[in-house]
């Protein structure tokens, strides 16, 4: 009952910034009697989307299908579409650090910067200074900005404020050789002294924000697979000692679920993972007590190269073959709206927008280390969180095998020349 009644109120708040950006001379019935389709991911965005769907329909006049399926499904029947010039999809959910380069060179987007130079089709507030840089940049291209991301995400350090006062530690690790100084000070026979990711492809998304910090990164400036670089290898080095000398048994079995389910069951003193898997660690059913009462928050610590995570970003795009691009274009400023982007905030999805992070309710509500390493994060982020090449999963395996290479003990540097010369044949495989 008192989730319908914040809807409610939602609802009613959405309706009347539409009549507002009505007042301001911005027709938002422009387009009435249009229909529009949107094929979205199952995700807690499109949860949070559907129930005011209607409200925009009734501002504006336009009909919108949304069409959901789990992410798996969701990536096989978009490709599909788009790749049909379907022209019946207007708009699509997209995370552009897994197919932007696939969906640029195919064509399948449609830039928008036409729609943004002209004040009778983007309304007056959109601001787009407002979006985190590093979200936004994911949705720029040189043919132009592609849609509008929806959330950004990004990994930050847990560590439990108890076990560190009782070490002598004062305050979260701030570069990588105090990280491990602390796992040092903070291991024991039932406590390892930090843990992330290491089950192969799963754990890129982790080990890149290792990578950019020591200086490396995925590609170098011809195209090729930089993964063998000395600053690759020196961060790899790194990782390897951290996790097999302070990191829990059998590393290279671990997923972001075993890693979270460690540090909220007690058995972690520093994890580094996804912020938001901060419910997990304030939830009675999953955290134990003393995890709860303890757990805080700080941003990557920085490398050789500074403090530099990949961020994760949703958002959406028009459909390339659209055949009503503008209306297509009206629902996705309405989603991004910063009214909306408060309320999605709210609701617990990362929201892209950095005025969104200064609402005062949520603020007041959310954990004040959070929020800022949070931001920080974002602020610092690097936007190819995966390899920025057509066909990123195979990449991403062979990536992985390396990563287990360096947690089984196995010779880093002849790891890493093994996954380049594996993610070059696959890219020039992808480019026949």
């Amino acid at each position: 009952m008192v989730r319908a009644t914040f809807r409610a109120l939602l609802v009613s708040a959405v309706v009347l910034g539409l009549a507002t950006a009505s007042a301001q001379d911005f027709d938002w019935r422009r387009f009435e009697g249009t229909s529009i389709r949107f094929m979205m991911n199952q995700h807690p965005f499109t949860n949070w989307l559907q129930p005011l769907v209607p409200e925009f329909e009734e501002a504006t006049g336009i009909d919108v299908t949304l069409e959901v399926f789990p992410e798996d499904q969701f990536r096989q029947r978009r490709i599909l579409e788009v790749s049909s010039a379907a022209a019946t999809l207007d708009g699509y959910m997209i995370m552009p650090g897994q197919v932007s380069a696939q969906y640029l060179g195919a064509g399948w987007v449609r830039p928008v910067d036409d729609f943004l130079g002209d004040p009778t089709l983007t309304m007056p507030d959109l601001d787009l200074d407002d979006f985190y840089a590093g979200a936004l940049d994911t949705f720029r291209s040189d043919a132009g900005l592609f849609g509008l991301p929806l959330q950004i995400e990004s990994s930050v350090l847990f560590y439990r404020a108890d076990l560190f006062e009782a070490a002598g530690l004062e305050g979260p690790p701030t570069t990588m050789d105090e990280l491990m100084e602390y796992a040092a000070a903070l291991e024991g026979d039932q406590m390892a002294g930090f843990a992330m990711r290491g089950r192969g492809a799963a754990a890129t998304s982790q080990t890149v924000n290792l990578l950019y910090s020591f200086g490396g990164r995925w590609m170098d400036d011809e195209g090729n697979s930089a993964l063998a670089s000395p600053e690759s290898v020196a961060a790899h080095e790194f990782y390897a000692e951290l996790m097999r000398e302070y990191g829990p048994p059998g590393p290279a079995n671990l997923h972001w679920a075993e890693v979270t389910s460690l540090f909220a069951q007690g058995q972690a003193a520093m994890i580094f993972d996804a912020n938001v898997f901060r419910p997990i660690m304030e939830d009675p059913a999953q955290a134990i007590d003393v995890v709860r009462e303890n757990v805080r928050y700080a941003p990557l610590p920085a490398g050789p190269a500074g403090s530099v995570p990949g961020v994760l970003v949703w958002g959406l795009s028009v459909n390339h073959a659209s055949q009503n691009p503008e209306a297509a274009w009206y629902f996705i400023q309405w989603a991004m709206s910063k009214e909306n982007q408060e309320r999605l905030l709210e609701f617990g999805v990362p929201a892209a927008r950095a005025s969104a992070w200064e609402n005062e309710d949520f603020r007041a509500n959310a954990p004040a280390d959070w929020i800022e390493a949070s931001q920080t994060s974002f602020q610092n982020g690097q936007p190819d969180w995966n390899p920025p090449v057509i066909p990123v999963a195979e990449v991403r395996d062979a990536y992985g095998q390396a990563i287990v290479a360096a947690l089984e003990g196995r010779d880093i540097a002849e790891a890493l020349q093994r996954a380049a010369a594996s993610v070059d044949e696959i890219v020039e495989r992808s480019r026949r």
